[in-house]
């Protein structure tokens, strides 16, 4: 087991073809689970959020032998791939405007280069080396513990998506490390980090109210294409999110960890219409921190 982990993680020889070839698989596997599967699961997370684009990104990394090869790479991995999750996913039908997502993902390619550059230095496996590596599993073990607001509304919901991003960690820690002092480091600020949001007050129990379809009817809401929160304004702190079950049934789920004044609205994604004609629906959402109520009212 150690020999196989130090072999992916640092022993093995990566081309550029090989490389060019990770990024369009990757590419055209995250535009297919964006088309066809619904959100609000693990297998779709690769096309929303970033922690499963980690580990391609560190097993790059520590496959090349320079820091520069290690920005080269890792840039054009996700030059070829993001592009591309889009791209697929207009020929499968989907409107041009789907591009306009892109801009957040194209911001992050940029950064990805000095990123790679500096994360290439935990093969040095020293000291910093593993400060470096905290940086990501820092990254794994926020967006695990932000998963179970999600977990409890359509179970298994992101179990996988926990389970990697916890469980990728040690292997990162052992498998690019050889030395005690950077493994003992990476270790301890992982504990650290995982007791710090547990003992934190609402991580796991932030109060949340969750709407099905029947709070769309009775509010005179008809969602005719794919819906989507466009806009979220709050004096306290929360969320709105739509849950997509499949089946065009559509879960709202609104959060609010604060006293205070929450307003979004939901627009169809209606494709034959322009944007600006979108049916959009407004609503006032209100937590009350002393009783622990929630209320919601239709504008």
């Amino acid at each position: 087991m150690k020999k196989c982990l130090r072999k992916i993680f640092g022993e093995l020889k990566l081309s550029w073809p090989t490389i060019i070839i990770i990024a369009i698989i990757m590419g055209i596997y995250t535009a297919l689970v964006a088309k066809y599967v619904p959100d609000g699961n693990s297998f779709h997370d690769i096309a929303v959020t970033p922690e499963w684009w980690v580990l391609p990104a560190i097993f790059i990394i520590v496959n090349c032998k320079k820091p520069l090869d290690a920005g080269l790479k890792v840039f054009v991995f996700f030059l070829i791939s993001q592009p591309l999750v889009y791209l697929v996913q207009i020929l499968l039908g989907s409107d041009w405007s789907l591009f306009g997502y892109y801009r957040y993902w194209f911001i992050a390619t940029l950064l990805t280069f000095p990123g790679a550059i500096l994360g290439w230095y935990i093969k040095k496996d020293k000291w910093y080396s593993a400060l470096i590596l905290s940086v990501m599993t820092l990254l794994l073990i926020y967006t695990a513990f932000g998963y179970p607001h999600d977990y409890p509304d359509n179970f298994p919901n992101h179990l996988i998506s926990i389970i990697y991003c916890l469980g990728i960690i040690p292997i990162f820690i052992f498998g690019i490390f050889r030395e005690k002092v950077p493994r003992i480091i990476a270790s301890a600020i992982a504990i650290l980090a995982v007791i710090t949001l547990i003992l934190m007050n609402g991580v796991f129990d932030k109060p949340y109210t969750v709407y099905n379809n029947s709070f769309l009817r009775e509010n005179d809401v008809t969602l005719v294409g794919k819906p989507y929160v466009s806009s979220f304004t709050a004096s306290g702190e929360g969320k709105a999110e739509l849950i997509d079950a499949g089946a065009q049934q559509y879960t709202v789920k609104l959060e609010g960890t604060k006293t205070g004044h929450y307003e979004f609205e939901i627009t169809d994604d209606v494709e034959e219409l322009p944007p600006e004609d979108d049916p959009v629906y407004s609503f006032e959402y209100h937590y009350d921190e002393a009783s622990q109520s929630v209320v919601v009212n239709r504008q």
